[in-house]
């Protein structure tokens, strides 16, 4: 017993010395600029319809390599988000079902943002959005018996959907360039209901692996904190367009398209919260009365007229903002939606709130996520997603312009709220004072 005893407390201590020696070895003050890592991945589809709940019954299985830059301050924003790591991952997972859900193929950039960064621990929020491939959909599986048929794939009905993924992401440092992570997180896959059926599918997911840093930089810049954005609130219009299919059985694609305008203030130098209003266009509700028109199934549209297709609606616009991309996203309600009442069951005329299936009925409330990037000046690019809750409605793709104002840091007390002026973001003011910190 005490033989045993003694082996155990000594194998205790060979463990202690070998972890304070690679400990010791940490060089605490180390940046390196690059980083590459590997690891497998396991999860387990959400099945938020009947459909995934008869096909997805196995364990998501794969793989994921990635490559990842270091933030070194050279942008504000950088500090801002306290130098999070830019990176690009690119996996292939098999969907537990070989028959009907094959295999998926993505690739998406992302950013990692830092909760705890000390010299052997790392605690992170890592939010990406890219593209997929599946390798089944809709046409590789039973047609006839509908959608929720367990013979069926209702999840994609197009190779080509968006991907997006958010979750944690921890890492331990093993020596001075290696150490072991792992994620937990969701991702989502869709297209937008640009091709039907489109259930899209949630999947639940961890991972684990080593990664690499190699390409020691120098010590990163630091801006006075006092500069942070650069305007005092910002008015903004965005256009967008696409098209969507109603029904798996219409093969039709109808235009879809949205304007927004509204007002946001930074709360914070990457934080800015405001609202705005929305007119929704969507050419899916024409009355079309042929025996192929499976929109009568679900609204009754009696009339063929204009006021059908639009929809208006307020919003409170969230964004997230990284230098040149801002995440936006927006909660809304509809305050004109001539839909609201068309269903069959529908007996009583609707208010601008109700209960409601989120699973049959569109309801009264809206989302929106997008990104939304400056290409020159105040233009930009905006990609996006509409849904209803978990439903993707359509997608959106457009370009808007911004229009931040400031007030100059030259003018006096006295005068400061009748000077406020349009903010070009490639025409900085020059600065007030000295300010030998800023490059």
């Amino acid at each position: 017993m005490k033989k045993n005893n003694m082996q155990s407390y000594n194998r205790t201590k060979y463990l202690i010395a070998f972890a304070l020696m690679l400990f010791l070895n940490i060089n605490i003050d180390a940046q390196y600029r690059y980083e590459v890592k590997g690891g497998f991945l396991i999860g387990k589809i959400y099945p938020h319809c009947p459909n995934l709940k008869a096909i997805a019954k196995d364990k998501v299985k794969g793989g994921e390599i990635a490559f990842e830059i270091s933030a070194d301050g050279e942008n504000e924003w950088q500090q801002f988000w306290r130098f999070p790591n830019v990176g690009i991952g690119l996996g292939a997972i098999n969907l537990g079902n070989d028959q009907l859900l094959g295999n998926v193929i993505y690739a998406y950039p992302y950013v990692a943002i830092p909760f705890v960064d000390s010299r052997i621990f790392g605690l992170n929020l890592k939010i990406g959005t890219g593209i997929s491939y599946v390798t089944k959909t809709w046409a590789d599986g039973d047609t006839l018996n509908g959608v929720n048929a367990p013979t069926a794939n209702g999840a994609f009905s197009s190779p080509i959907n968006c991907y997006i993924t958010a979750g944690i992401n921890t890492d331990i440092k093993i020596t001075e360039q290696v150490s072991l992570y792992a994620d937990i997180g969701l991702s989502h896959m869709s297209n937008g209901s640009f091709r039907n059926p489109n259930f899209g599918m949630n999947i639940y997911q961890s991972q684990m692996g080593i990664r690499y840093a190699f390409g020691r930089m120098y010590n990163r810049l630091v801006y006075n904190p006092a500069y942070g954005l650069p305007f005092d609130f910002e008015g903004k219009i965005v256009a967008s367009a696409f098209s969507r299919q109603v029904n798996f059985k219409d093969h039709q694609n109808y235009l879809v398209g949205s304007i927004h305008i509204g007002m946001t203030t930074p709360l914070t130098d990457w934080y800015a919260i405001g609202g705005g209003t929305d007119i929704f266009y969507d050419g899916i509700f024409t009355n079309r009365p042929t025996e192929h028109n499976p929109t009568f199934t679900k609204y009754l549209i009696e009339e063929d007229k204009i006021t059908n297709k639009i929809k208006t609606g307020l919003s409170l616009n969230n964004e997230l903002i990284m230098g040149r991309v801002t995440g936006v996203i927006d909660l809304g309600f509809y305050l004109y939606d001539p839909i609201r009442n068309r269903y069959a069951d529908i007996k009583e005329k609707r208010g601008l709130f109700y209960k409601y299936d989120p699973s049959i009925e569109d309801g009264w409330s809206y989302f929106r996520l997008a990104l939304r990037y400056r290409v020159y000046d105040n233009f930009v690019l905006q990609i996006g997603v509409k849904s209803h809750i978990h439903k993707a409605e359509m997608l959106e793709v457009g370009i808007g312009y911004m229009l931040p104002f400031y007030r100059s840091k030259h003018a006096s007390i006295s005068k400061k709220m009748h000077n406020y002026r349009l903010y070009h973001y490639d025409q900085r003011e020059a600065p007030a004072y000295d300010t030998p910190w800023l490059r």
